[in-house]
């Protein structure tokens, strides 16, 4: 744990309606996501919170739209990533 905020809660929370969409997607679009590392033993990004593969997995799982990751996507691509 890094004593960080989870965007896996985060985006948790906003699909929840607990967070507003426009605040949300400029959140997660600028969090500091950490280096994503391989681990055999997890076949999906269960073991950490806050790298890219959260975004995508919540979009699998349905907690962010289409339109969400595009929103993202194109901040993502402002931000240099």
């Amino acid at each position: 744990m890094t004593g960080r905020p989870s965007l896996r809660d985060y985006i948790d929370r906003y699909a929840a309606g607990e967070i507003p969409r426009d605040e949300a997607l400029a959140a997660i679009a600028a969090w500091e996501f950490e280096e994503e590392w391989f681990d055999p033993a997890h076949t999906a990004p269960t073991h950490q919170d806050n790298t890219l593969a959260v975004v995508d997995q919540a979009r699998a799982l349905g907690r962010l739209t289409p339109a969400d990751v595009e929103v993202i996507r194109e901040r993502l691509r402002l931000r240099g990533f």
